[in-house]
């Protein structure tokens, strides 16, 4: 939104931060520096570049106490614009760690950055069916707006499935939202998706809202109260009693050696 992306390109960044936190623990670098990564490259390689002072801009907003994002009630009433305006020092920082981890994520994925979305199959496949017996407008709106939800199921979804499965079971539940009447052959077969993996993505994707609520729940401090960092994890990490560390230093020390260099490369 803020950066005026098409739907496409924060749904592969989305997709691609997944794969490459299967690969590197998601708490070895800040979230948003791996989130601002990862958008950065995608939104380069395609039709919408962004510069790094966009990403720094945005990302400077979306972590400062009076953005309008990330909180589950209101807004914050005092909004100072001033909350979130980047020294120089600031932004070259900022753009030194999110250029470092762009070659993290690279490397990580053996530069294999193509992603298939299901979106433009589930547009496709609405195409060839007319037994909904809705506008194809109002389904479609529906089945995008599952494929979007999917992209944050904790199952991840889109790393465990083919994208046609994810348009046959967006499409199936949208029209059972809507109460479209569904034949009562296994249709989806014809988009090679057997019974068992439908159902299991149907219930994947329509379980997503109530996680969500209950995660609100049990952890406002979390979900409710500002853009996630490590140090939030940290802190509820801590509070559980659960170490969140591997008893290995070596990421902290070469984090440490990055800001040593950012802070003598502004000096100079």
């Amino acid at each position: 939104m803020l950066l005026e992306l098409p739907q496409s390109t924060t749904a592969q960044a989305n997709v691609l931060l997944a794969r490459y936190w299967l690969v590197e623990p998601p708490m070895a670098y800040e979230f948003s520096d791996a989130s601002a990564a990862s958008l950065y490259l995608v939104a380069k390689m395609g039709s919408f570049p962004r510069s790094q002072r966009d990403l720094s801009n945005v990302y400077a907003y979306l972590l400062s106490p009076g953005s309008a994002f990330f909180h589950g009630g209101k807004p914050p009433a005092d909004q100072d614009p001033t909350a979130y305006y980047q020294l120089e020092d600031e932004y070259f920082a900022f753009k030194n760690r999110m250029l470092a981890i762009e070659a993290r994520i690279l490397y990580a994925l053996s530069f294999d950055t193509h992603v298939s979305l299901p979106h433009p199959l589930g547009v496709t496949y609405l195409q060839t069916l007319d037994f909904l017996g809705l506008p194809k407008g109002k389904i479609g709106k529906r089945t995008i707006e599952y494929l979007n939800t999917a992209l944050l199921s904790p199952q991840m979804l889109y790393l465990t499935h083919q994208p046609n499965a994810l348009a046959t079971a967006a499409i199936y539940n949208a029209a059972k939202d809507l109460e479209a009447k569904m034949p009562e052959c296994e249709w989806w077969e014809v988009f090679d998706v057997d019974r068992e993996e439908l159902g299991f993505l149907v219930v994947g994707m329509r379980s997503l809202e109530g996680w969500v609520t209950q995660q609100q729940e049990t952890l406002p401090s979390l979900m409710c109260e500002g853009m996630v960092t490590r140090e939030k994890v940290d802190e509820e990490m801590r509070r559980r009693g659960v170490h969140t560390g591997n008893g290995d230093k070596a990421r902290d020390e070469e984090e440490e050696m990055m800001r040593k260099m950012d802070a003598k490369m502004t000096d100079a």
